[in-house]
């Protein structure tokens, strides 16, 4: 049986790592290198950096952060997203130590500019981040920017077809920051043909189990708030989970 994977999620705003609340309202948790730090010790399989901040400014992705990051000596592999819109800047990220890149608002203006990144890096090195709402049961895209509930663009459709990702993140919007709140239905029916990463609202084993009972496809879980309070949370919902399906980790103190 392959095994799932738990992945530590990072959300970065104004160069500071935040609880996000329904991508409303933000808290400040401290310097995010810290918190990277922290995962990579206590067995996370990936951590994902979000810097949700840079598209919607029109920046460039956080270079800076980026190279503090790759002076630590991470062993974890890293996925990073925000302000990825071009292959250029794909590949910088890739140079500075991430092994795949998270694409979200590209992928609805800038089409060319992610296929030339899946064809350069592969589709394995690209993540697809949706966060959806389901509105009459039919899934819908939540435009965090504008706050807006649109229809699935012909772009976000065209890229999964066309194999431009390996996987793709659905986000719960609604549930983002708040316990257990992660809605299954919103997985229940997707057909889409790639694996998924489930996030936003997830805390529980008892949640998570009922995310792998509702979706074969999903292949990871990403975690955010709760994996930072407590050190051995992760070690937690690995023995938790119902049939062992997360991968083994091996825990480092200090």
């Amino acid at each position: 049986m392959i095994k799932k994977r738990l992945i530590g999620a990072v959300v970065v705003k104004d160069g500071i790592a935040v609880q996000s609340f329904s991508y409303d309202k933000y808290l400040p948790l401290g310097k995010p290198e810290v918190i990277i730090k922290n995962l990579d010790r206590w067995g996370v399989d990936e951590i994902l950096i979000n810097v949700i901040d840079r598209s919607k400014n029109n920046q460039n992705p956080d270079f800076d952060l980026l190279k503090k990051i790759q002076k630590m000596n991470i062993t974890t592999p890293l996925i990073y997203g925000g302000g990825i819109s071009n292959l250029k800047n794909a590949n910088q990220v890739i140079n500075l130590g991430a092994d795949r890149i998270l694409i979200e608002t590209a992928v609805l203006t800038k089409y060319k500019d992610i296929q030339d990144i899946s064809l350069f890096l592969g589709s394995q090195a690209l993540v697809l981040s949706l966060p959806v709402i389901l509105k009459k049961k039919i899934i819908k895209y939540f435009n965090y920017r504008n706050k807006k509930i649109e229809d699935l663009s012909e772009n976000i459709n065209l890229s999964i077809k066309d194999n431009l990702f390996s996987e793709i993140m659905i986000i719960d919007p609604i549930g983002d920051g708040f316990k257990d709140r992660f809605d299954e239905t919103l997985i229940k029916d997707l057909d889409f043909n790639l694996p998924l990463i489930c996030f936003g609202g997830i805390h529980s084993n008892l949640k998570i189990n009922k995310i792998f009972k509702t979706n074969p496809k999903v292949n990871a879980i990403a975690v955010g708030n709760s994996l930072n309070y407590k050190e051995h949370a992760v070690q937690k919902i690995k023995e938790k989970t119902k049939n062992k399906k997360f991968r083994k980790s091996i825990y480092i103190s200090g």
